[in-house]
């Protein structure tokens, strides 16, 4: 069986406002009883994650699926650059903001490699009208977000739109939805 994810992703946050909003995150998820307050082995990888608490049904849209009887289904804070993917699952389209054009067939590979080491340009250009801009302004199909700071939620079913926006309220920017599967 394989594992799926749901990341929420802000794009905005710096890596030293990222350490600060991920605090407040999991106070407020601690306090709603939606995530336990101690690290567990409860996510892939070598981090740890919080696990779910009592009241984790309460931010999804259909909260069928038992939680507590996987292995993996804790709530990862992510406070470092990255790039933030579904898994190697595809990908289907990098759309130019400026034209529309697909560019999956453009050397967008590189240009990603610079983006997360930031050493040189992240920029890339558009194969049909030449735009150059930086990758996180092309928008990528499946949904792929850059950034500082994300809350990865391993095997939760699809998160209620309310508390999405409850989170965007405490970080104070937008969250980006990244599905993947591992």
């Amino acid at each position: 069986m394989s594992d799926t994810y749901i990341t929420l992703v802000s794009e905005k946050l710096n890596s030293a406002d990222s350490k600060k909003k991920a605090e407040k995150i999991i106070e407020f998820l601690t306090e709603q009883k939606i995530a336990e307050k101690d690290l567990t082995e409860c996510v892939l990888g070598s981090s740890k994650g919080y696990a779910p608490a009592e009241n984790y049904r309460n931010i999804l849209e259909q909260s069928e699926l038992d939680l507590t009887e996987l292995k993996i289904n804790g709530i990862e804070l992510i406070t470092e650059k990255q790039v933030f993917e579904n898994g190697g699952n595809g990908l289907e389209e990098i759309t130019c903001p400026n034209c529309g054009e697909n560019n999956i067939e453009n050397d967008w590979g590189n240009t990603l490699g610079n983006w997360h080491s930031g050493i040189d340009s992240d920029i890339l250009k558009c194969q049909k009208c030449g735009i150059e801009k930086s990758i996180t302004e092309f928008e990528f199909n499946p949904t792929w977000a850059f950034g500082n700071f994300g809350i990865t939620f391993w095997n939760w079913t699809k998160l209620n739109p309310k508390f999405v926006a409850e989170l965007e309220k405490i970080i104070g920017t937008e969250l980006k939805i990244v599905n993947g599967k591992i």
